[in-house]
């Protein structure tokens, strides 16, 4: 696969707290909370210790699993030192491509997509306040993409004592394509247009600048970052 990237501030935050990390077979995107520029810090970390950690090539979803929570260890005892880092945190989604399976680990809104056969699909599973009353059957999807908690977090790295993070994986094809985002792509832009930007754009690199653009495009209105992984 070919990978491009980009991240952006967007027009109306003054710092971008997002990250985005390639390294051999394994992406991620990261996107903090905190003040003070704490949120641009906790994210910086996360992706770092994930950058860092020595993955194997027997235990995919263990290492993924002991890496984030090398990430939320080491966010907490930064945020444990200084007070303006106190109540840092950041999401987290990763993806280590093995030659016919994808493993994921994800804490937070972030997301990862698949892409096959003029297909999106949604690999994750958002960690919001409204996510949750979506899953509950309590609001309807038009009501959560307006629900005024719809950017709450239920997890995050660097949050809490614990935490619970989401370990899987799922199978790849010749032909087909990964996308992982922050939330500032996946609440203005649809899957519908997401899905026709990737296969209308040449390289993956493009289909990364056109999505950010589309963002800006539509307000801009938080940090964005998008990584592809493309056949192309």
């Amino acid at each position: 696969m070919k990978v491009g990237a980009r991240t952006h501030a967007g027009k109306v935050r003054p710092n971008n707290e997002d990250g985005y990390l390639i390294r051999d077979r394994l992406l991620a995107v990261a996107d903090g909370m905190g003040g003070h520029k704490a949120g641009e810090v906790a994210s910086a970390v996360a992706l770092e210790v994930m950058g860092e950690y020595p993955f194997s090539q027997g235990q995919p979803e263990s290492d993924l699993r002991r890496a984030v929570q090398a990430a939320h260890e080491r966010v907490r005892e930064l945020a444990s030192q200084d007070p303006a880092m106190a109540g840092m945190g950041t999401t987290l989604t990763a993806a280590l491509i093995g030659p016919d399976r994808v493993f994921v680990a994800h804490v937070g809104d972030s997301r990862l997509y698949r892409w096959r056969a003029g297909e999106l699909k949604l690999m994750t599973e958002d960690h919001s306040l409204a996510a949750e009353l979506l899953r509950a059957g309590r609001i309807d999807e038009e009501t959560a993409r307006r629900h005024p908690h719809r950017h709450a977090l239920t997890r995050a790295v660097g949050i809490g004592h614990s935490l619970a993070v989401d370990v899987g994986s799922f199978p790849i094809e010749p032909g087909d394509g990964l996308l992982l985002c922050t939330d500032g792509l996946s609440a203005l832009v649809d899957d519908e247009d997401i899905l026709r930007i990737l296969q209308a754009e040449p390289s993956a690199q493009a289909a990364a600048d056109a999505l950010v653009d589309l963002a800006l495009a539509r307000g801009g209105v938080d940090n964005v970052t998008v990584v592809v992984a493309s056949p192309h």
